[in-house]
């Protein structure tokens, strides 16, 4: 069978949705399934790959941080009996829509929900007619919906939509690839890279661009700057156009010092960054972060983690138990649950084992598959 996944961002550019999308391409490639990956390019010299799966990179008539117009998706995905659709990607949703309408039964069509589009300033106005536009079409003529959590669906755009199609509906997570990413000794050589020897090590993995704006990384510097303690290290992995912004914060904060900016670190050498730390922080400040994926990976390798208390997120952390939440842009409130792991070792421990017996039992990539696939047939 051939499935085609339609995904606006995709590895190695860092955010969730699109590792969602590889992790997805890359099990069904196991399971024996013909699978192809549909995304922009994101220059000029981004070249169609072919891995376990083959991925497409479409040419953009126009593009705009992560939006991007590919009408040519209407006739690219014709042969495909199976069409798993990312949301939000502004500038495929006419395609698909159209091409369910044409196909009408001959195509099975599934939408994947990962969050609502929110937005600031003027780009709310857009978000704000795309979802009038877009989410009842969508709604009416996929055949089925995953939503990757019932409490981030309850307070989304689409819940509206849930009585008229209650039949399409499906809660299932995202998962982790629990092969990859588990728990492992510290690196030494990371320790002497950053002189990181008698230090407590925090971790936040995430984008550094503006199009991951909610990702809170101003708090957490707050955060840290408030704790006042030298002994007291955040490691910041990813990249982007707002890095800069952040640096010169820590350097306002006086805090520059006790901060690494490593920029963009491949998978094969993430899994070193959750290993090294003592906990990891994901401080999101809105609805945009729906889930949290690098909460499932640093659960995988045995850590506790600190998020913020949001629809979606909340599920994912178990409250006291493998993780703490925090109130949104509150970061005395995440400075206090900061403190609370660097006084408490044992809480670390505990946490860090319920966290990683959490994720095996429930979130493997495997597991999730299978429950795709058979949302397929």
């Amino acid at each position: 069978m051939k499935i085609a996944q339609v995904v606006s961002t995709f590895p190695p550019y860092y955010g969730g949705m699109g590792n969602v999308a590889y992790q997805i391409a890359d099990k069904l490639s196991d399971l024996k399934y013909e699978v192809t990956v549909f995304t922009p390019r994101r220059s000029f010299f981004d070249q169609d790959l072919i891995s376990y799966f083959r991925i497409h990179k479409l040419l953009p008539i126009f593009k705009f941080g992560n939006a991007a117009e590919v009408l040519q998706i209407f006739w690219r995905l014709w042969d495909y009996p199976v069409v798993h659709f990312h949301y939000p990607f502004l500038g495929a949703s006419l395609s698909v829509v159209l091409l369910k309408i044409f196909k009408r039964n001959k195509l099975n069509l599934t939408l994947h929900y990962h969050m609502d589009l929110v937005g600031r300033g003027w780009k709310s106005l857009i978000y704000k007619i795309y979802n009038l536009i877009f989410l009842p079409a969508l709604a009416r003529f996929s055949d089925k919906i995953i939503v990757t959590s019932s409490d981030y669906f309850k307070e989304s755009l689409l819940s509206k939509y849930k009585e008229k199609f209650k039949e399409k509906f499906f809660e299932i997570p995202n998962g982790v690839d629990v092969d990859f990413f588990k728990p492992a000794l510290p690196s030494l050589s990371l320790k002497k890279k950053y002189d990181l020897f008698d230090k407590k090590i925090i971790l936040f993995v995430g984008a550094l661009d503006s199009a991951h704006y909610f990702k809170g990384v101003n708090y957490l510097l707050k955060a840290i700057q408030m704790l006042n303690r030298s002994d007291v290290k955040l490691i910041l992995v990813g990249d982007g156009d707002l890095k800069e912004v952040y640096i010169n914060l820590a350097q306002s904060f006086g805090i520059i010092e006790q901060i690494i900016f490593t920029g963009y670190v491949p998978d094969e050498e993430l899994i070193k960054y959750y290993n090294l730390c003592d906990f990891f922080i994901l401080p999101s400040v809105d609805k945009s972060e729906a889930f949290g994926m690098v909460l499932l990976e640093a659960m995988a390798c045995q850590k506790p983690v600190i998020a913020t208390d949001l629809p979606g997120v909340r599920q994912v952390v178990e409250k006291k138990v493998d993780g703490r939440l925090v109130r949104p842009k509150d970061a005395e409130h995440l400075a206090e649950q900061i403190q609370f792991f660097l006084d408490n070792p044992e809480a670390v421990k505990q946490y860090g084992e319920a966290g990683l017996k959490k994720v095996l039992e429930k979130y493997s990539w495997k597991i999730i598959v299978k429950r795709i696939e058979e949302l397929y047939k």
